[in-house]
């Protein structure tokens, strides 16, 4: 099925396309583009309003708690025009709801945007970009970017929607979790610093990127001696505060491979890298670091810029 830009820049655009385009046959769908696309739609709200909508729910599945009606649908479509008190076009976008990502939206949108804008997605986040300046559309039915038409030769459109603050993700540590362990954290450490010059060697391979005596097959078969560990906190957890815990020592090796490497992007082509314990520092840093990792006591939260 062919996707394609619909060539709508302003509402007279948009009453055009609803008034030429015959509905698909038996129903009052109005197909934006290709008619086999019908969830693609535009629909008329009012004399002086009209929605472009991605999504179309067959009513079979009404009785799910996902279903939306057409009225719902409507309600969060991607785009709206409406015609202002002045005659002027106003544009309203929408991005998807929810913290994921909505690739068929994103689409979507791309193919809506007036003449001179465009739909950006970078990093992970959505915006709508006129004359190179980028406007941050979030992922929530009730946060849009509003273009209304500037009638002026040097700006064909002008912002009257607020600017939405940029999320930037941020990192902590929950120190009350990480309380309870503090003390099989030091123990776990003290004990991985006394082994690391027993467990590694001088054997090193900077073709392939190997240091330390830490070969591809080594470690392979060390990461599935711990993989329980490895991949869930609740066992990482259990296996910190358990000295008898055999995954241990396998745990241990994971760490001082995952140092090794660290080490291995400092040194130049040639180097002799230094041992793992050459920087008592570094050491303690990359290993709490990788415990808070493994244990799940780093969360993840959203800091925003204005």
């Amino acid at each position: 099925m062919a996707m394609y830009n619909f060539n709508i820049s302003s509402f007279a655009d948009a009453e055009r396309l609803y008034n030429t385009t015959k509905p698909i046959r038996g129903t009052t769908i109005v197909p934006l583009g290709d008619r086999r696309r019908k969830w693609e739609r535009i629909v008329k709200v009012s004399p002086t309003c009209y929605k472009l909508c991605d999504t179309l729910m067959d009513k079979k599945y009404e009785t799910y708690n996902w279903y939306q009606t057409p009225e719902q649908v409507e309600a969060v479509a991607a785009v709206t025009w409406t015609l202002g008190a002045n005659k002027n076009s106003v544009v309203e976008f929408r991005n998807g709801e929810g913290d994921f990502a909505h690739t068929s939206r994103y689409s979507f949108l791309e193919r809506c945007m007036p003449r001179g804008m465009s739909f950006v997605v970078d990093s992970g986040k959505q915006y709508v970009r006129y004359r190179e300046e980028r406007h941050f559309l979030p992922k929530a039915n009730n946060k849009t970017v509003v273009f209304k038409d500037a009638h002026t030769p040097q700006c064909a459109w002008r912002l009257v929607s607020n600017p939405h603050p940029l999320p930037v993700v941020r990192k902590r540590v929950n120190k009350e979790e990480k309380e309870p362990y503090k003390e099989a954290i030091t123990s776990y450490l003290e004990w991985v610093w006394t082994m690391a010059p027993l467990l590694t060697t001088e054997e090193n391979n900077q073709s392939k990127g190997r240091a330390h005596g830490f070969s591809y097959e080594m470690m392979r078969a060390t990461r599935a001696e711990c993989r329980d560990q490895m991949n869930s906190h609740t066992a990482f957890r259990s296996a910190l505060a358990d000295e008898t815990d055999e995954a241990r020592t396998s745990m241990a090796v994971c760490f001082m491979s995952d140092l090794s490497n660290l080490i291995m992007r400092e040194v130049n082509y040639g180097e002799t890298p230094p041992p793992l314990t050459a920087n008592p520092k570094k050491f303690r840093t990359k290993f709490n670091t990788w415990i808070n990792d493994y244990a799940g006591f780093t969360e993840t939260f959203n800091e925003y810029k204005g």
